[in-house]
């Protein structure tokens, strides 16, 4: 079957929709009990790549995990990796101490599907500016190819390549920190907004001094240009906002060029 990239964004955008972002926050956002250096081969993404890019199956998060954590426990030498990692999480949380056996089981299994829950998100962030990437070179009839794999992601620190420029999706969540992004070099940057969108808007309306309420108001009018916020308040990347890094590809001056104005644009500048 031919791969097509316009239906391959509409199915990836279909099921983004359909994450129970609200049930999951309340759940699962809070819990950092498991946060202590993890062994390289208990990493998710190499799962999550092969299935939601590779192979296009687009598991809900319970069923991915399920998958993912059997998988682990199956094999003798990642089992031996998963029970390292509970010791060390124990040396490090004095809480555990008191805790019998079988309720530690069950506070690290909580606190380590918090944690690729929070993985799981954030790649999938990276995958749809690849899946829109590939519809728009399709729209636009441009022989351009994303490339994004676990090597890339983990041994390199670049989330999706295009021809030698890397692309690397990093999240802010306050117009006053948009400026202060890191760059590497012949990497781009690629700032994804995740502003409180009602607290912006109350304070784009409030009696706040005039700078301070178009400051907000230019942020909110950035974020609706370059993504948009889906009925569940998943955010997904806007056709604005990859089409001039499409156009400029072979140029990786100008496309720096384009990122730093937009990153202007999210501060209120």
């Amino acid at each position: 079957m031919n791969d097509n990239p316009i239906k391959n964004l509409e199915n990836y955008r279909k099921f983004l929709l359909s994450i129970p972002l609200s049930s999951f926050r309340d759940e699962l956002k809070e819990i950092k009990w498991v946060e202590q250096d993890l062994h390289s081969a208990l990493f998710p993404q190499k799962s999550i790549f092969h299935y939601y890019w590779d192979e296009k199956k687009f598991y809900g998060f319970e069923e991915w995990f399920d998958t993912f954590w059997n998988n682990l426990i199956a094999d003798k030498i990642l089992l031996e990796k998963v029970e390292d990692f509970k010791i060390l999480v124990r040396a490090y949380r004095k809480f555990y101490e008191d805790k019998i056996n079988s309720e530690h089981e069950k506070i690290f299994f909580l606190g380590f599907k918090a944690r690729m829950y929070r993985t799981w998100i954030s790649v999938l962030t990276q995958l749809d500016f690849c899946y829109l990437f590939d519809a728009l070179c399709v729209k636009k009839k441009v022989n351009l190819k994303v490339e994004c794999n676990y090597k890339l992601d983990v041994e390199e620190g670049i989330d999706a390549k295009v021809n030698n420029v890397g692309f690397q999706i990093t999240k802010i969540s306050d117009r006053k920190v948009a400026q202060k992004i890191s760059r590497k070099k012949r990497v781009i940057t690629i700032p994804y907004a995740v502003f409180p969108l009602e607290e912006y808007k109350r304070k784009a309306e409030s009696s706040r001094i005039e700078k301070s309420r178009i400051a907000y108001k230019n942020a909110l009018e950035a974020f609706y240009k370059y993504f948009i916020s889906l009925d569940n308040g998943f955010v997904v990347f806007h056709e604005n906002y990859l089409s001039p890094i499409i156009d400029n590809i072979n140029d990786y001056e100008k496309i720096n060029e384009i990122v730093k104005h937009i990153i202007l644009e999210f501060s209120g500048e």
